[in-house]
């Protein structure tokens, strides 16, 4: 049983009659794995949780929680902490007779609920607050009740959607901190998000989604990196004249080019992962080829860099 996914979609597709919402979405988040699912407003990141959290039905495909269809709803979300587009708790509560509404449910004792309440308030920096009706709080202390609710019930897997969303930077840098300490304690964990700090912070995988489809998923390192590890860089280099066909097909069969995108009529980016003096080579392909080299400029690859090529191009991958 431990080789079994914590989370784990395969062929997910979501329609409104003739709108797509996502299409063909396979993810696998093993346990005490971090993956953020990453990508634009409107990219379908919150329809992929909803229909992974068994929020609404698929049109196509199937969700399985620890090798549990989510068709058996009740069993599967059995050890999940969930929260998705961030639910407005009741103004006239308190957080503590909300997480005690919530213990309940999940048929703990006052004992217990009171335990764990305390536990996962001090988590969320509102212990303070824990008798205060929640109308008078701002969004981000909202957002923290409603994150300390997912906690409540010791979830082994974590579904969030944009849990940061609304908080000011502290806030931001709390949540986080809260969140990535859980895996010391061997939670597993899908959260969507927009930000990539969040994910370079959080996440040791990533699937990066577009248009309701997925453009790239894997290990961070190995996405931004390749599969071998080995250290890649780009090379921004513009010219007096076009590139021509030519130049373009000689720079992707020059060694250690992995990559060759024209960015505009006169300039490229080459991605690159071999020796310096095979670097050396490139610059002088251009040079030789008469265009006139106006800048070179060398960058390392990083997860910014994948995710701007990744949401700005036509093609899927």
């Amino acid at each position: 049983m431990n080789d079994v996914p914590a989370i784990e979609t395969i062929g997910l597709t979501k329609q409104y009659g003739s709108f797509t919402a996502i299409s063909n979405v396979s993810l696998t988040v093993r346990k005490g794995e971090y993956m953020g699912l990453l990508g634009p407003n409107g990219a379908g990141k919150s329809t992929t949780l909803k229909v992974i959290s068994g929020l609404i039905f698929p049109t196509s495909g199937s969700v399985k929680i620890e090798g549990i269809d989510i068709k058996d709803h009740r069993r599967a979300m059995a050890h999940v902490g969930c929260v998705i587009e961030t639910p407005e708790p009741y103004p006239s509560w308190t957080p503590a007779e909300i997480l005690e509404y919530v213990g309940r449910m999940y048929g703990l004792d006052s004992r217990e609920i009171a335990i764990r309440s305390r536990d996962v308030l001090e988590t969320m920096k509102m212990w303070d607050w824990r008798d205060k009706a929640i109308g008078g709080f701002s969004k981000g202390m909202r957002q923290r009740v409603v994150l300390a609710q997912a906690l409540l019930p010791n979830p082994g897997i974590i579904i969030l959607d944009e849990p940061t969303s609304g908080l000011d930077p502290r806030g931001m840098i709390e949540v986080r901190q809260a969140l990535a300490a859980l895996k010391a304690k061997d939670r597993s964990l899908l959260i969507s998000t927009h930000m990539l700090k969040e994910v370079s912070e959080l996440c040791g995988s990533v699937a990066m989604i577009r248009d309701g489809k997925v453009m790239a998923s894997g290990k961070v390192d190995e996405l931004v990196h390749g599969k071998g590890g080995s250290k890649k860089t780009i090379l921004d280099i513009k010219s007096r004249r076009p590139f021509t066909a030519e130049v373009l097909t000689n720079l992707r069969g020059a060694a250690g080019v992995d990559a060759v995108t024209r960015t505009g009529e006169c300039s490229v980016s080459v991605e690159f992962s071999g020796s310096t003096e095979q670097q050396e080579h490139i610059v002088d392909l251009v040079y030789d080829s008469g265009l006139g080299i106006v800048a070179v400029n060398e960058k390392g690859a990083d997860l910014e860099s994948l995710y701007m090529d990744m949401t700005r191009g036509d093609d899927v991958r």
